[in-house]
């Protein structure tokens, strides 16, 4: 394999994933890749399975058929041991709906303890990460600061900071900006662009669909737990193939 042909493997492929909750169907026969650099932006409607496929990409849900790839890691279903799971969450970030940062911890403190505790970082390099990245963010003059004396915004950019100090190949957003107030939703939403344009590999889900416009290679439909349609946005929102799509961009896109 040649270093060019290498870097643009896959970062993220998954082959025949099945998922179910007891006899519901969440994932339905899923077949999807993630180049390097590439900005996928999930959307669908409630219930349609979009948070069950990227918390399947770094194994917070177990699926069970089919073969996933992620960051050179192979797993057949039922192999997601410990052992690959932490291995997966060294080269994957997440970013939740929920911030989840330690309250009784600074800024800087909850940035430094994945580096630290999970991959052995020094303390010293944990820190210098830790306030690089806040500064990335934005929010620098940030980091003694305690999550209750920051906004929601300001926590979802430390969370997505946090992330980042683990020096991922890929991050994956499950809905970041579900939390928040409205006005708190572009700060966010631009913070993650910048990372777009920084040529992060990025796996999105949310409703945001100006910002799918914006920043996404490739928009991904999903209903009832299968993928309905993929394209590039302007196909995507310009020149819908199913009635499903058609219909669901009906409700969503402003008239």
């Amino acid at each position: 394999m040649t270093t060019d042909t290498a870097a643009r493997s896959p970062v993220i492929e998954m082959d025949g994933i099945n998922k179910w909750y007891g006899d519901y169907h969440a994932l339905r026969d899923i077949a999807l890749a993630v180049l390097p650099g590439e900005r996928i932006v999930v959307c669908g409607p409630s219930g349609s399975g979009k948070s069950t496929l990227v918390r399947s990409v770094n194994l917070l849900e177990p699926f069970q058929q089919g073969r996933l790839r992620v960051c050179g890691i192979a797993l057949e279903a039922g192999e997601a041991t410990r052992a690959a799971r932490l291995a997966v969450n060294r080269r994957v970030g997440m970013v939740f709906q929920q911030f989840n940062l330690f309250p009784h911890r600074t800024a800087l403190q909850n940035l430094t303890l994945g580096p630290v505790w999970g991959v052995g970082v020094s303390r010293r390099e944990a820190q210098e990460r830790a306030l690089h990245y806040l500064g990335r963010v934005g929010l620098a003059d940030f980091a003694g600061r305690y999550p209750a004396q920051l906004s929601g915004g300001q926590q979802q950019r430390v969370a997505i900071a946090r992330a980042l100090c683990m020096q991922p190949q890929v991050v994956l957003f499950d809905e970041p900006t579900a939390s928040l107030d409205p006005e708190m939703v572009q700060e966010v939403l631009q913070t993650m662009e910048g990372l777009a344009r920084d040529g992060m590999t990025m796996m999105i889900v949310t409703h945001e669909m100006g910002f799918a416009r914006r920043v996404a290679d490739r928009v991904v439909f999903m209903d009832q737990g299968q993928v309905i349609e993929t394209a590039a946005p302007a196909d995507f929102f310009e020149r819908p193939q199913s009635t499903r799509l058609q219909s669901f961009l009906g409700q969503v896109l402003p008239h």
